[in-house]
């Protein structure tokens, strides 16, 4: 798992979960019976200042994926390299974090997952 979605879990989990638990119920209207608890999440991972520097660096790319899975709901695979590109920016994004904050860099390379 990318380091950018452990920062998620670790600062967010009530809300992940409660996020996750919604999604499991509404499987197939989650989007719209799901939005107050993706809201939630969404205000809490705009709390952890790591977080926010990934959104500063890599919003384009991130609204790229978002609006790509917006797009294909039932198709989400048809975004991977979407996926794939906004996650290697988050990466190089915490290094320039880690860098600038506290001269320290996260271990973002574990394969510990």
């Amino acid at each position: 798992m990318e380091y950018s979605m452990r920062l998620v879990e670790k600062h967010c989990s009530k809300y992940l979960m409660m996020f996750g638990e919604c999604i499991q119920l509404h499987p197939h209207t989650w989007q719209i019976d799901c939005d107050l608890e993706r809201r939630k999440l969404a205000k809490c991972a705009e709390t952890n200042p790591e977080i926010v520097h990934i959104k500063q660096v890599c919003g384009k790319q991130f609204h790229v994926y978002e609006t790509c899975m917006t797009e294909f709901q039932s198709e989400p695979e048809k975004c991977t390299d979407f996926f794939n590109v906004f996650s290697s920016c988050a990466q190089d994004a915490l290094k320039t974090y880690g860098l600038s904050a506290s001269n320290t860099i996260p271990n973002v390379d574990s394969n510990s997952e």
